[in-house]
């Protein structure tokens, strides 16, 4: 039975149409930059990579098209079943494995099992314990292998706390990174942590990785200018400019997200 507090109940709901839910142009981009900025980091050479929080697959298989054998898994059984369909729909079941997996302990996996870990969609957000999680992480990597993830950025949900006029609840979400996911259904909520940039590297660091690049996604506030995005050479254009700024530390504040790389150490 799903948990009650993790996003299980959530996923499993909306599974079947999660990938509709970010098909537009400003996620498009999204995903652009979140390769550009990883592809040249991952390894070279043919390896086994845990993408956890694998969601319906996307990431699996284009890691497995960049000749990687993938392990996609997810706290969500719905979830996996999706992403197992798009990888036979893909015939790339020989290179991509579908599991369910939590974050959390990774149980399922053996230690130093993975040349790399690929964390998007925020999982290390929504773990009851980023830092066991991290100690699990470092568990299932072989020395030097490498980690990226995604997370959801603390000083993007200031603006959200304004809009409800809750000065009280700002000045506790600044201390402390700590909200819930606010789904339509009570029982579908769970706790998401934001993390700070120095925060998320910091703990990093204490679990022994080294930190190679962070990045905001997206600096540009282009969610909201979304319609520029529609036109081919504008979308290009933002690209770059964004690619150019992502690195910039002053400019994250703005970033929904932070997507850090890191290398266990020896």
């Amino acid at each position: 039975m799903p948990r009650r507090g993790t996003p299980q109940k959530y996923y499993d709901r909306i599974a079947h149409r999660y990938d509709s839910m970010y098909d537009s142009r400003y996620w498009d981009l999204y995903r652009r930059v979140t390769w550009e900025h990883t592809r040249p980091l991952l390894p070279r050479e043919r390896s086994r990579i845990l993408d956890i929080g694998g969601g319906t697959g996307i990431w699996a298989l284009k890691l497995a098209r960049a000749g990687h054998d993938v392990v996609c898994a997810d706290i969500s059984h719905q979830m996996v079943d999706q992403a197992r369909a798009r990888v036979e729909e893909a015939g790339l079941a020989g290179r991509v494995t579908c599991i369910h997996s939590d974050l959390q302990d990774l149980k399922e996996f053996a230690d130093r099992e993975f040349g790399a870990v690929w964390a998007q969609g925020d999982p290390l957000s929504y773990v009851a314990d980023p830092g066991e999680a991290l100690k699990q992480v470092a568990r299932v990597l072989r020395p030097g292998g490498l980690f990226v993830a995604s997370v959801d950025n603390r000083f993007a949900g200031i603006g959200h706390f304004l809009e409800r006029k809750d000065v009280a609840g700002l000045e506790q979400f600044l201390k402390t990174g700590q909200d819930e996911w606010l789904a339509e259904r009570p029982e579908e909520r769970f706790p998401v942590t934001f993390f700070t940039p120095d925060g998320l590297e910091t703990l990093l660091r204490r679990r022994g990785f080294e930190v190679i690049s962070t990045i905001g996604k997206t600096v540009l506030p282009l969610r909201k200018h979304e319609a520029l995005l529609e036109d081919p050479q504008e979308f290009r254009r933002l690209l770059d400019l964004e690619t150019s700024l992502n690195r910039e530390r002053a400019l994250w504040g703005g970033a929904g997200h932070l997507e850090t790389a890191a290398r266990l150490g020896g």
